[in-house]
């Protein structure tokens, strides 16, 4: 079982070769392309088993990743995997990813609304999530019908609550707390 943060040192590594030579969104793409391999329970399962020589690991890592990826990410994915660490990939591969945006000045964000937004909509709640992070935003969608109407907003650890659900939870409290 891989241990919370253990792919940041990788991600670091990995983030700090491909700028030097100034491959970063070739070599993201490469860890996600590994990532959702190690993803696979069996695969990931097999490659980290110490019961498997290293060396059938290593051929099996090498088939499936070889022609798909950059040496830097196979040798990364072979690494992981020659210290038992293989299935760590997808965290490596989202921190990668983090690292990438922290650097161009990237906030990653979620919106969850009740139904899909049009073009025109996403458009102006990406502006105004952008007017609130106060830098430009890398915007993911979410649907969840269980929210009654408006939408909640995930800026990293910050949670912005404009759902109806929410508002009416707000003022039950309110009411219940005597408070205005």
């Amino acid at each position: 079982m891989p241990r919370i943060g253990a792919g940041r040192r990788y991600a670091e590594a990995a983030f700090q070769l491909a700028e030097r030579d100034k491959t970063v969104d070739a070599v993201g793409k490469d860890l996600a392309t590994a990532a959702a391999l190690a993803r696979d329970e069996r695969v990931s399962r097999d490659v980290d088993s110490p019961a498997v020589p290293f060396e059938r690991r290593r051929n099996a890592v090498e088939q499936l990743l070889g022609k798909q990826v950059s040496p830097t990410a196979l040798n990364l994915a072979l690494l992981l995997a020659q210290h038992g660490r293989f299935a760590v990939l997808p965290e490596v591969s989202a921190e990668y990813d983090a690292m990438v945006r922290k650097s161009r000045g990237i906030v990653a964000a979620t919106v969850t609304t009740p139904a899909p937004l049009s073009e025109k909509e996403l458009a102006q709640v990406t502006t105004r999530v952008e007017q609130l992070a106060g830098a430009k935003v890398e915007l993911t969608t979410a649907t969840d019908p269980q929210l009654l109407g408006g939408l909640t907003i995930r800026i990293g650890d910050q949670l912005i609550d404009a759902s109806v659900q929410g508002r009416l939870a707000r003022l039950r409290g309110r009411l219940v707390n005597g408070t205005s």
